[in-house]
């Protein structure tokens, strides 16, 4: 394209394919994903990626920088995409042009609850989580016999063969104790936390 045709009755067409960019660039939130280089470096680090590999993301582009450009090209399509991640801002620690991905990919979330696209079984199971976040007490009851149920409950419940997550994975043995109750019997105290504060 930088010497034109090849002979003076010929032409040269240079075709643009748009593909959403223009919209994406429109908007403030997502622009900084069109920086991408397409390194890799973020589907390297992702745990979620690493763990699924590329073909579950049903897109062009897999791994976050995927869970980021495929809703911005077909919502509807690719609606479950920002929710297959854990927010570690791992993909943002390492992309070489800086592109806050975890933060896009919480915002894409919103995005996509306000157009009504997630089901309606997740977002009153993140109403509830949500709930029970915000009452420390509550919480707390529940990590208990979460707990507890791990112990007593038979694994047949959890692992049987209606439940396909379950096939390869196992569940860790449960704690004896919450980190707030191992918290609460092993902070320091007194002069000991005073000499701490003072080291740091």
């Amino acid at each position: 394209h930088f010497h034109g045709p090849r002979d003076e009755n010929s032409e040269l067409h240079i075709v643009l394919v748009d593909n959403g960019r223009s919209k994406i660039r429109d908007s403030k939130t997502f622009r900084e994903s069109l920086h991408c280089i397409r390194c890799g470096a973020c589907m390297n680090t992702c745990p979620v990626y690493r763990r699924s590999g590329g073909h579950s993301y049903r897109a062009t582009v897999p791994g976050p920088i995927g869970s980021v450009l495929g809703p911005a090209k077909n919502a509807k399509a690719h609606k479950s995409l920002p929710f297959a991640c854990s927010l570690c801002g791992s993909c943002t620690d390492v992309c070489p042009v800086k592109i806050p991905l975890h933060h896009q990919l919480l915002a894409w979330r919103k995005v996509l609850v306000g157009k009504r696209l997630v089901a309606w079984n997740k977002r009153m199971a993140m109403k509830a989580a949500s709930f029970l976040f915000q009452n420390p007490p509550l919480f707390a009851a529940a990590g208990y016999f979460g707990r507890v149920a791990l112990k007593v409950l038979p694994k047949a419940l959890t692992h049987n063969r209606f439940n396909t997550w379950a096939k390869d994975r196992d569940l860790p043995e449960p704690p004896k104790q919450s980190f707030h109750e191992w918290y609460a019997k092993n902070r320091p105290t007194g002069s000991q936390a005073v000499l701490k504060e003072e080291r740091s």
